[in-house]
């Protein structure tokens, strides 16, 4: 099975929040994908993190290591299609 995995997941994962092993387990045996996007998406989540004293330089590290660790295809986003998907079903 193939699944779309959002930063808000990543996030989840990474950062060990109470939600972790639900994902974990909905995710085992999976591919994951996702946009390039979120590989920013997941530096900006946690340079505001550190901006905001909510974990140190060490703890971010950390999470960037067990990112990098987590299978994912990183894929294009056709843009004009997202559009007609986004449009068709109003999402």
């Amino acid at each position: 099975m193939d699944i779309t995995i959002d930063t808000s997941a990543l996030i989840t994962v990474i950062g060990n929040e109470p939600q972790k092993n639900e994902i974990v387990r909905l995710t085992e045996g999976v591919k994951l994908y996702a946009p390039a996007s979120v590989h920013w998406e997941i530096g900006n989540a946690f340079s505001a993190m550190l901006k905001r004293n909510r974990i140190n330089i060490i703890q971010a590290q950390s999470c960037i290591r067990a990112y990098r660790k987590i299978p994912i295809k990183f894929v294009d986003v056709h843009l004009e299609q997202t559009l007609k998907m986004v449009d068709q079903l109003k999402i």
